[in-house]
């Protein structure tokens, strides 16, 4: 048995955090700003599997204390808000004020100055199952005026204590634009201006949906946040990660691993770049693994075989477009054609030259791939048409690639 450090199924800690430099700067700044009175409420949209929750997790840790130069670091109190499961406004802000509850149940030092607004935020009735007030019915309104009169109070008074409050909203897209999350972010934010309170700071993170979802909701909410959209890894980050894995795992297993020129260079291929990519593949190439030595072998037959890391992958993001929906392997062709162009506009035509599909098939094949959603066309430009998501073209790919080994007798089928 040895400690395996690589987390598919989990947010990666700071010490296997790698790249995101421009955004780490830019929320610095952000966390700065707000430190002085002037917070810049930042707005974080990727694909699934690129890294958001794990970048948020290290907003977290810069924000509760890790030094961001030599001679600064912040003291905030961090609020972690997940929407996930949220559908009305009621929940959206019943998520806000429990994160808040938690995270100020952790401040033992803090609550002792604050007990009326601990009282509070404890007994606040829209935590509850239900929110009456005088069998009115719920004014969205009336509570976030109640919630931001609390939270600019315990600002105030903590003033000599903390910076301020940073809340991390991840799954933000999540919620229907029915719950108004944009609605509720742009009130509360506003009152809180008018409350002379300018140490709070609202971080979120989401798919790319989430942008039209906050504008839906109030057109002028996108221009609360300074936004940034997160690309894939670099290769040489790519590599950095599972070095970074393997050395946290010598650190703590009797027996040091190892890994290959080849086998670290497949498997930052295989990834395209995605974070969770990466960790699924080196996760499971560190497992399969038998002679402490990763190779090429040991990352294709990771990668490919019965319950290994693409078929973890394709159950968690993609099988049930890839295979459940589609019944022809031409389709599947017609996919992997479509896959050299990321997510990326491309003609029919092309797909016809690249593919080996035949033209009537091809054009059978685009209507049932864009009938059962796996695809989108171009309501502009006829017979043009392109994946949802880069990160579905990257596992298409993966496929592909270790498949072309398999067939090499680099790595076996099964």
């Amino acid at each position: 048995m040895k400690y395996n450090p690589f987390k598919p199924n989990d947010i990666v800690h700071q010490g296997m955090f790698v790249g995101r430099l421009d955004e780490i700067n830019n929320i610095e700044r952000s966390l700065f700003q707000a430190k002085h009175g002037n917070p810049q409420h930042f707005l974080v949209i990727g694909e699934r599997g690129i890294g958001k929750s794990s970048l948020l997790f290290y907003v977290k840790v810069l924000a509760d204390g890790l030094p961001i130069a030599p001679d600064e670091r912040m003291n905030f109190m961090t609020v972690p808000v997940d929407l996930g499961g949220c559908t009305t406004q009621l929940d959206v802000i019943r998520k806000i004020g429990r994160g808040f509850r938690t995270a100020l149940s952790r401040k033992q030092q803090v609550r002792e100055k604050i007990g009326k607004i601990w009282d509070w935020v404890t007994n606040w009735e829209v935590l509850g199952v239900q929110y009456h007030k005088e069998d009115r019915a719920i004014d969205f309104e009336e509570i976030c005026e109640e919630f931001v009169t609390h939270l600019a109070e315990f600002c105030d008074l903590t003033s000599n204590d903390m910076d301020g409050v940073v809340f991390l909203i991840d799954e933000a897209d999540r919620p229907p634009v029915e719950a108004n999350l944009g609605l509720q972010l742009k009130m509360i934010t506003e009152r809180l201006t008018w409350a002379s309170c300018d140490r709070v700071l609202f971080g979120l993170a989401g798919l790319p949906p989430l942008l039209s979802k906050l504008r839906d909701s109030h057109e002028s909410s996108p221009r609360l946040f300074q936004i940034m959209h997160l690309e894939p890894l670099e290769l040489d980050e790519r590599i950095r990660v599972v070095n970074l894995g393997l050395e946290e795992a010598n650190s703590r297993n009797a027996v040091k691993t190892t890994i290959t020129e080849e086998g670290i260079e497949f498997l930052a291929d295989l990834s395209e770049g995605y974070p969770h990519f990466v960790q699924q593949f080196s996760y499971s190439a560190f497992e399969h693994d038998k002679d402490n030595i990763i190779d090429v072998e040991d990352v294709g037959d990771a990668a490919f075989k019965d319950g290994g890391a693409l078929s973890q992958l394709g159950d968690k993001f993609f099988s049930e477009m890839y295979h459940a929906r589609i019944s022809s392997e031409e389709y599947r062709r017609v996919l992997d054609a479509m896959a050299d162009h990321g997510d990326q506009w491309v003609t029919r035509k092309t797909i016809i030259a690249e593919s080996g599909v035949s033209e009537t098939n091809v054009t059978n094949a685009l209507q049932a791939l864009k009938a059962k959603s796996v695809i989108l066309q171009d309501d502009t430009r006829r017979g043009v048409y392109r994946l949802p998501t880069n990160s579905f073209a990257a596992w298409i790919n993966a496929i592909r690639a270790a498949r072309a080994k398999s067939d090499a007798g680099i790595a076996t089928l099964f």
